[in-house]
């Protein structure tokens, strides 16, 4: 697959604007935890209802990237992170009061949350369905190359100085819109209009009145659920019933970074061409049998084992997400769809990250593993989902052929 410098500039802008992200956010939850002494529970509730209230910004991007295109929304969601991100690291300096972090989280994450829709449909623009998966999985790569440093980083940085870590990933973000806005180009005449005008969350909403589009949505959300216990569940679980330094957790994120890195691209090329169902269902599997094996593990080493297995799951599901999100798109409306996309996708992490972090502070007391074991449950009901909707698409909805020449040829002389 040849790959234009457009593609190639945004995977490396966010392979470094997930160094920037993973350096910081990770350790977010031990800071609360360990300096500030905020119980674990508060902790879930705290960063579940950012990720909530934030999830309604992922339909709002979507919007507007197809009202005004995908190049200004990037911008602008970068830049408001990054002034966002800098004012968390002035609180964390200052030691401001709680409730100053607890206002600047969230709003940092609903800004930010608008350059994924956007990013994804700029890539749907350019991409033919049957080339989506490999597409956002070389996406993937530059994303994981950050993560694979950027908790590394960040797990040294913690023991001295929180918010040297979050000034730096500000700066990161800064950088990375400046690259965007002078670097990226649209595909001519993908907006629907000149304005805001062209926004209609009404049709948005009517979006998951198709049946099949509703199911994925549900599924997305069920799967994120499970996804995101690797940032927040799994760093308080590391630290309090494991008894890992913040360097060896920032070290488990890494492990999950390298493993991407170097498989993803593989992955996706043995996926391409298959029923995209299939891989997330054996993805989901996958997650589970690796975190209930982290919430038995004995050792570090025990522990990165399992991360590896999660990782394998995370190979098959993330960029198959994405695909058959934008796969199930009507033309015209990728940001649209994908922005609705992103709403159950973000508030499966939210319910994930609470429910997660609170049966760590609930169950495990009681039944340390416990928490671990419900995880596994509902990646398998998210597997069976998969398999389910699977039965329900087209061929060329699920990526198994493309008659049609990809967008991209049709608008653009860049080839991806």
């Amino acid at each position: 697959m040849r790959v234009s410098a457009g593609f190639r500039l945004l995977a490396v802008t966010e392979g470094i604007l997930a160094a920037g992200h993973a350096m910081a956010f990770p350790f977010l939850a031990v800071y609360l935890s360990a300096h500030r002494h905020v119980p674990m529970a508060w902790i879930g509730l705290f960063l579940s209802s950012s990720m909530f209230v934030a999830s309604f910004s992922q339909v709002v991007g979507g919007e507007i990237s197809d009202a005004i295109g995908r190049r200004k929304v990037m911008t602008l969601s970068l830049a408001l992170r990054a002034v966002l991100i800098g004012a968390m690291g002035w609180a964390i300096l200052s030691e401001a009061s709680l409730w100053v972090l607890f206002l600047l989280h969230p709003l940092g994450i609903f800004a930010g949350s608008f350059f994924h829709p956007a990013a994804r449909a700029w890539v749907a623009d350019f991409v033919g369905p049957s080339r989506r998966m490999k597409a956002y999985g070389i996406l993937r790569i530059g994303t994981n190359a950050g993560w694979a440093l950027g908790p590394a980083l960040g797990g040294l940085l913690a023991g001295a100085s929180f918010h040297k870590m979050f000034f730096i990933a500000a700066a990161i973000y800064a950088v990375c819109a400046a690259v965007i806005w002078f670097s990226v180009r649209d595909v001519p005449g993908v907006a629907r209009s000149v304005g805001l005008d062209g926004m209609d969350f009404k049709a948005a909403a009517a979006a998951l009145g198709e049946v099949n589009f509703r199911r994925f949505c549900i599924t997305t959300f069920i799967i994120c659920m499970v996804m995101s216990q690797l940032v927040v569940a799994s760093s308080l679980y590391s630290k309090t019933y494991l008894g890992f330094s913040e360097a060896q957790i920032g070290l488990l994120f890494s492990v999950n970074g390298v493993i991407v890195v170097l498989l993803q691209y593989s992955v996706t090329k043995v996926l391409e061409g298959r029923r995209i169902t299939s891989g997330l269902a054996a993805g989901a599997v996958l997650y589970g049998f690796g975190y209930f094996f982290f919430g038995f593990s004995p050792s570090f080493a025990a522990a990165a084992a399992a991360m590896v297995v999660v990782t394998f799951g995370e190979l098959a599901v993330s960029p198959g997400l994405q695909a058959l999100g934008a796969n199930m798109a009507p033309c015209g409306e990728k940001g649209r769809y994908l922005g609705v996309q992103g709403l159950f996708q973000q508030m499966g992490n939210a319910a994930g990250i609470f429910l997660g972090s609170n049966a760590i502070d609930l169950i495990s007391p009681r039944f340390q593993q416990g928490p671990w074991c419900l995880v596994a449950l509902v990646a398998i009901v998210a597997s069976l989902g998969f398999r389910s909707l699977g039965r329900r698409l087209s061929p060329k909805q699920n990526g198994q052929y493309d008659h049609e020449p990809p967008p991209l040829l049709q608008k653009s002389p860049e080839t991806v």
